[in-house]
């Protein structure tokens, strides 16, 4: 929570408390932007300095980005046992203190809420904005490295980018600032970093619900199952445009792309009501 004597400090002690609460905030967002890059480039120099950049990002640009993020995390647990913690008490990041059937809940929640975006940008006629969004998505797939592709996507950018947003910049933020503006702060720099607008639009609504999430389970757990939910529909539909025959008969017809669509929005808001208490169904089955 923010703290109320902030309102007895001068402006020059205000400037160096929020610059060295941005410092602390950031500095975990810097290592997890460019790691992956640094080890991209040393190994284009290093490793394959006869190949084209773009054979090389064809060849082997997923590895050694998830291997600038395992450094990245690697670093993060080095400055948590240093200061006598451990990296999951830094990030509230506590696995084994979950509900499963909460754990699975949110990440069929994080499913269904991918499925019906996809299905809507799908189904929205072709203009700048989407004919982005499809070629960025396209991207996600570039290279032969399928393996480090789908360990990113599943496990490796959800894990990591929870404990940079939710845990260090939103627990951080929430030090000094309000509630409402250390979530929508952490949402903003959280949805920046996704490239094409439709992206930045329903990263920054993603953003908004781990944080709140988050901070109501004092877990950031539950965000990165939400997360590897939202990511897996990206496997799924990867496997799924490579067969052609898989291709045309689950994604032949606009209204089957429709009724998923439906689908997925109908369960994601059944799953919101539930959590919310806005409906008792969870509550019902308890007491049985």
């Amino acid at each position: 929570m923010a703290d109320s004597s902030t309102k007895e400090l001068t402006l020059q002690q205000k400037i160096w408390m929020y610059t060295a609460m941005a410092f602390r905030a950031l500095w975990p967002l810097a290592l997890y932007a460019l790691l992956p890059s640094f080890c991209m480039a040393v190994g284009y120099v290093f490793g394959h300095p006869d190949m084209t950049m773009e054979e090389f990002f064809s060849y082997g640009a997923n590895f050694y980005s998830a291997l600038g993020i395992f450094l990245a995390l690697f670093i993060f647990h080095r400055k948590a046992k240093k200061k006598g913690t451990t990296l999951s008490q830094d990030a509230t990041l506590f696995f084994r203190e979950m509900k499963p059937l909460n754990a699975v809940c949110f990440f069929i929640f994080g499913f269904a809420s991918a499925t019906a975006v996809s299905a809507l940008l799908t189904l929205l006629p072709k203009f700048f904005l989407t004919v982005g969004y499809h070629n960025a998505s396209q991207k996600m797939y570039l290279g032969r490295d399928l393996i480090f592709t789908m360990l990113t996507i599943l496990f490796t950018a959800p894990v990591t980018e929870e404990i940079v947003f939710r845990g260090y910049m939103l627990n951080t933020f929430l030090e000094k600032l309000p509630e409402k503006w250390a979530v929508l702060l952490s949402s903003i720099i959280f949805a920046l970093l996704h490239g094409s607008i439709l992206w930045i639009l329903y990263a920054f609504l993603l953003g908004q619900i781990m944080a709140k999430v988050s901070m109501k389970e004092d877990n950031i757990a539950y965000g990165v199952m939400l997360h590897i939910g939202f990511n897996a529909t990206a496997i799924v539909n990867l496997f799924i445009t490579e067969n052609e025959k898989l291709n045309a008969a689950l994604y032949g017809s606009k209204i089957l792309i429709a009724c998923y669509g439906i689908l997925g929005l109908s369960v994601s808001v059944l799953l919101a009501m539930i959590y919310t208490e806005k409906i008792n169904i969870a509550l019902k089955v308890r007491t049985k």
